[in-house]
């Protein structure tokens, strides 16, 4: 029941987010037309009697995961029966001796339970050699050793897996440990996303660039890539920020004390003041938050970004009354993934929309849920896969061109499109706080398993699906 009603659900997003793309300006609507979400709590999607226990390798990979989630438990004994570790793609090589003794351990209790005798344990020559005995017996064998036990690992590089990520798992680990055990997770699911070529053909007016077009990229085919090296691959983007989060709340609780009060809830992470934030007075009609003077010396990365900034700057030379800013706030590079600026969060909640635009070789980055958080109507590049639940028309806006990007601004600064763009802008902050903190990223990533896992963006052994978000 729940499974049909959860399908049913993304059906209705699916309508509204075609219906919003192609419908005529004129078209009108209030909140009730869009499908409503939650504000209070967040919904336990996850039929599971008991939370999985989860080993970090690395400490820093999810450190507040454990928290704040319910469903996922932080253990320091990596020996237990049912654990999944977690680490990133550079520890494999660190791993692979601990691995093999936690497998050497399970061989020994299959050995125990069948022999009746606790005390019975592999030969010295096998124990000294264990490594090679893993090696030389089938992945059928290998599968069956404490099939409870998983391994995720994590790549959070822009550019996805290499030849050696897929070299390791393959020939170092799934040799060792069975392939059904490993799973691969990744921020990189799209291949041939080009919007350096895009400019290039738009500076010479060609036909071609019209519309971003294949140029955004296509999705890449994991079970072509990956073939046994792993059971699954696994998406994960960029989530909430705690520090930007706290800081809106303080920024809300200091400025409109009246507002902050009436509505915040400690036990929903500000998401109760979302129709509140999306409807404060924001004097700024559009921000980029980047121009080119940002990237001079690494111009093969954001020539697509420069050139957006670029449009957005020329704006009023054809419309006067729009106010716009490409201006950088704040702290830019390192400095800005670490510290927060008061000055950028004043920004972000004074801008009516936030145009992006991805880098020009891959796509995803911390400006969409910093956009989406500040309750701004975010106007977006295409991207192959969105974060969970982020959808077109419904709690963010995509341009496929320049000419939809100009037109679909005209739309919404329209006064008679305010409640519009004001609601969608609240969906916006609501979909990254209800669905999008750290932990529910891992809460996804973990407490799927082979009877109710459906994976949107590629399976080993699974015909490829080539659509957007679960």
């Amino acid at each position: 029941g729940i499974l049909i009603f959860y399908a049913l659900s993304f059906v209705g997003l699916l309508y509204q987010s075609l219906l919003l793309q192609y419908m005529p300006k004129q078209f009108s609507f209030d909140e009730f037309d869009l499908p409503q979400f939650h504000t209070s709590a967040r919904i336990d999607k996850n039929i599971r009697l008991a939370p999985v226990k989860v080993w970090y390798y690395n400490g820093n990979v999810a450190p507040r995961t454990s928290q704040n989630s319910s469903k996922i438990v932080r253990t320091m004994d990596k020996d237990e029966e049912s654990v999944s570790w977690v680490l990133r793609l550079a520890d494999m090589p660190e791993i692979t001796s601990i691995a093999a003794e936690r497998m050497m351990m399970g061989l020994e209790k299959q050995l125990q339970q069948k022999s009746g005798n606790n005390q019975q344990q592999l030969s010295d020559e096998i124990r000294a050699n264990i490594t090679g005995y893993l090696r030389n017996i089938s992945q059928e064998e290998l599968n069956n050793v404490n099939p409870e036990w998983k391994l995720f690992i994590f790549d959070p590089s822009d550019r996805g897996v290499g030849p050696w990520g897929l070299w390791y798992m393959t020939t170092e680990l799934a040799s060792m440990l069975g392939w059904k055990r490993i799973n691969y997770i990744t921020r990189t699911t799209q291949e041939h996303h080009h919007m350096d070529s895009w400019v290039t053909h738009s500076k010479r007016n060609s036909t071609v660039a019209k519309d971003f077009g294949t140029f955004a990229g296509f999705p890449i085919n994991f079970t072509e890539h990956v073939g046994k090296a792993c059971s699954s691959v696994q998406r994960i983007t960029y989530h909430v920020r705690d520090d930007i989060n706290d800081a809106i709340d303080d920024y809300m609780r200091l400025d409109f004390p009246s507002l902050f009060d009436a509505a915040y809830d400690n036990a929903t992470n500000g998401l109760a003041i979302s129709p509140a934030v999306a409807k404060l007075s924001r004097p700024m009609d559009i921000r980029t938050f980047w121009n080119a003077t940002v990237c001079q010396s690494r111009a093969n990365r954001c020539n697509f970004r420069n050139y957006i900034a670029g449009e957005i700057t020329s704006l009023p030379s054809k419309h006067p009354s729009m106010k716009v800013s490409t201006d950088v706030v704040g702290f830019i590079h390192g400095t800005g993934r670490k510290f927060v600026s008061p000055d950028y969060i004043q920004a972000l909640l004074t801008t009516k929309i936030i145009v992006l635009a991805q880098r020009d070789k891959w796509q995803g980055h911390l400006r969409l849920m910093e956009g989406l958080l500040s309750g701004a109507l975010v106007l977006h590049d295409p991207q192959i896969y969105w974060p969970h639940g982020v959808v077109d028309g419904v709690n963010i806006v995509v341009y496929h061109s320049m000419f939809d990007l100009e037109e679909k601004i005209i739309y919404y600064l329209d006064p008679a499109n305010e409640h519009e763009r004001i609601l969608i802008g609240q969906r916006g902050r609501e979909i990254a706080l209800s669905e999008n903190r750290g932990w529910d990223n891992m809460e996804r990533l973990l407490l799927n398993d082979d009877k109710k896992y459906v994976n949107d963006y590629g399976v080993s052994y699974q015909p490829w699906k080539k659509h957007g978000n679960p």
